[in-house]
């Protein structure tokens, strides 16, 4: 049989979970204090999807609090030479939650894993309809009480706030973790700036996971099938055979078992129709530069994506939100806007910790996930321990509806590098001080305007923030064994550095960078960094920020959200250009015009020690994790490089800083 002829065979027979025979869905006892049950589960058009639920062991009649966990790829992997299962979830995670009564439901998206169909584009909105139709499907359970909480990372996290916007009734609370608000300005294109970097990885791992692909020198291994159908208690059988031993089974022709049997072919089925998936790769997103650009054939912009009218929808539905990031993500402005945007809304709460896209320290051996250099830098022991506490506490006040206090607590958690945990009562802080640092003459970050004047500065295309080789935008940071520095980079730089500080100074919150430019270009891409100088001459990378000098001219910020949401308010009220095709301006410099440029930093919390000194430097490229800006690739191919004009002074560039009083 062909594979066109098995892709196209009728479905019918698995339109409900109650077309499967009892010993086609796979159940064991995985330890002592939970089991383990997989099933397809049908979404409205009749898709189905791939769960896994771990529950916690006793009588079959007990009924549980669920925790979804949505994943783009694979809830589980198996090891195909041995039969081996391991869940995306750490297993002492899983042994935690269950001794605390929830189940665990480990569920693949359509296009992804085990489950069927495939994705019309990535984070699109079909994502959070096939989640509203799980979280109904877990309600119905006997096994479930009938209440559900969310949990999970980056994409993971968008998972859930779409789910919530579609407001499921049993959907009480859930648990984003460096996760997106505006995809467009974190991931993709930030400052209206192409993310190669980024874009490539992501878009590349998911296209790649999606192939169930088995290749252990890659650490690549599939996810299981979810029905045993040679009814044999085994499933490592039911994956078809890789003949050619490339890590696909997909370009063999007809599937063939080692075991010979005939099947109905589920697994390889399911996997062909991944190839319907529209993944946002680097082109695709290189294709569509501004906010209201169609992604490819969709019929969708950036807007339909990330936030859309989300902010509103889970408002309505007065889901209870405790949304998780990390000081050195890319989705850290995220994080804030979530939180800032919901405050006061439905019941909200923000944790930000020392980290890049990754989670806390722990055991665990996924490498997209781990902390990174600064708990050890700040020689800090916080455990993933702290993370599971504020989830249980949190999902027990909101899905079991347990009054334990901690809807008392001051809802904002921060770790000030330099000071450790720190509750706040909002975000940002009432008590943050904005404190003007000017650019002035000898390279200087003065706290008063000096007489004025300006610099040049001749761009240097090879300017880079890599720092042995990670950085925010390459998940690099994760794996890195130390904190980030740009001293190797330093002198395609313009910098201007303050005087030894004469006691310690926190800044917590957005900085903002107000510059006074022009250029012998038409247009340019401008990279601000915030550093802290030791007295030996070091440095460390506090936050950075972006701007294509294209999109000087300020919008609304509400207009992040799709138009039916406009005059909900997003905040914190920070400088948005829009990014629409309609606030480009195709030669912002021309004719020697000099412009001003307002935007935020990173949002951060860290501790400038008495002594050291605060530095702003500046470039017009942040290669190879950024394109080169597409009217200067000719430009710098050729070795040359436009020179900019930087104006100093009172009403020249200047960076503000949110300090914080002791």
């Amino acid at each position: 049989m062909s594979r066109l002829a098995l892709a196209l065979l009728p479905l019918g027979f698995l339109s409900t979970a109650a077309a499967l025979a009892p010993e086609q869905v796979h159940a064991r006892a995985e330890a002592a204090g939970y089991t383990r049950q997989a099933h397809y589960v049908p979404m409205r058009d009749g898709t189905l999807l791939a769960v896994s639920i771990y529950a916690p062991a006793g009588k079959a009649a007990d009924r549980h609090p669920v925790l979804l966990w949505l994943l783009p790829d694979r809830r589980e992997t198996i090891d195909p030479r041995t039969g081996a299962i391991e869940p995306k979830m750490p297993r002492a995670d899983i042994a935690f939650f269950t001794a605390h009564g929830y189940a665990i439901a480990l569920a693949e998206m359509r296009g992804g894993g085990a489950s069927f169909g495939g994705r019309e584009i990535d984070r699109g909105p079909q994502i959070g309809r096939d989640g509203k139709d799980l979280v109904d499907w877990i309600a119905a359970q006997r096994w479930s009480d009938g209440t559900v909480g969310m949990i999970g990372a980056s994409y993971q996290g968008f998972a859930q706030y779409a789910t919530a916007a579609n407001r499921p009734v049993a959907l009480k609370a859930i648990f984003p973790e460096i996760a997106g608000f505006d995809d467009y300005g974190s991931m993709f294109h930030p400052g209206g700036i192409l993310n190669v970097a980024l874009s490539d990885y992501a878009s590349g791992s998911i296209a790649r996971m999606a192939q169930n692909r088995f290749d252990p020198a890659r650490k690549e291994f599939p996810s299981p099938p979810v029905v045993d159908e040679d009814g044999d208690g085994e499933l490592a059988d039911e994956i078809p055979l890789d003949r050619n031993g490339d890590g696909s089974f997909l370009d063999e022709g007809e599937p063939t078992y080692a075991d010979g049997q005939p099947r109905r072919h589920l697994y390889y089925r399911a996997t062909v129709e991944h190839a319907g998936n529209f993944n946002l790769t680097v082109d695709a997103i290189a294709a569509a530069p501004f906010r209201d650009s169609r992604l490819g054939t969709t019929p969708y912009s950036y807007h339909d994506v990330d936030p859309g009218t989300k902010p509103v929808d889970i408002a309505k539905a007065g889901i209870a939100v405790y949304n998780r990031g990390g000081w050195f993500d890319y989705h850290a402005r995220d994080t804030a806007l979530w939180y800032a945007t919901l405050e006061g809304r439905t019941p909200v709460r923000m944790m930000m910790a020392p980290t890049g896209h990754g989670g806390l320290p722990s055991s665990g051996t996924e490498d997209l996930y781990r902390a990174g250099p600064y708990f050890r830098h700040f020689a800090d022991p916080t455990t993933n321990e702290l993370m599971n506490r504020e989830k249980l506490r949190f999902f027990d006040r909101h899905v079991r509806g347990i009054d334990n206090g901690f809807d008392r607590e001051d809802p904002v958690l921060l770790y000030v590098m330099g000071k450790g945990w720190r509750r706040e009562k909002t975000w940002p802080l009432e008590r943050a001080r904005p404190t003007r640092l000017h650019f002035g003459s000898g390279h200087r970050l003065l706290p008063r305007p000096d007489a004025g004047g300006a610099d040049s500065y001749r761009v240097d295309f090879a300017a880079s923030s890599l720092s042995g080789g990670a950085n925010r935008w390459n998940y690099g940071i994760s794996r890195a064994r130390q904190p980030m520095t740009l001293d190797g980079d330093a002198a395609r730089r313009l910098a201007y550095v303050g005087e030894p500080l004469a006691g310690d100074v926190e800044v917590t919150g957005h900085p903002l960078v107000d510059l006074r430019l022009s250029s012998t270009a038409a247009e340019g891409d401008v990279f601000v960094y915030l550093e802290d100088v030791a007295p030996d001459g070091s440095s460390l990378l506090v936050s950075e920020g972006q701007l294509r000098a294209n999109y000087h001219r300020p919008r609304p910020i509400e207009t992040m959200l799709a138009a039916p949401a406009r005059g909900f308010g997003v905040k914190p009220l920070l400088p948005w250009q829009g990014f629409d095709q309609a606030d480009y301006d195709p030669a912002p410099f021309a004719d020697g015009r000099e412009l001003r440029l307002r935007f935020d930093l990173m949002p951060t919390s860290w501790v400038f020690r008495k002594g050291h000194r605060i530095r702003i430097s500046i470039a017009g490229a942040d290669n190879p994790s950024f394109a080169i800006h597409p009217g200067l690739a000719d430009t710098a191919r050729k070795g040359e490089a436009p020179v900019w004009t930087l104006r100093r002074g009172a009403d020249g560039s200047s960076v503000v800083l949110p300090v914080i009083a002791d």
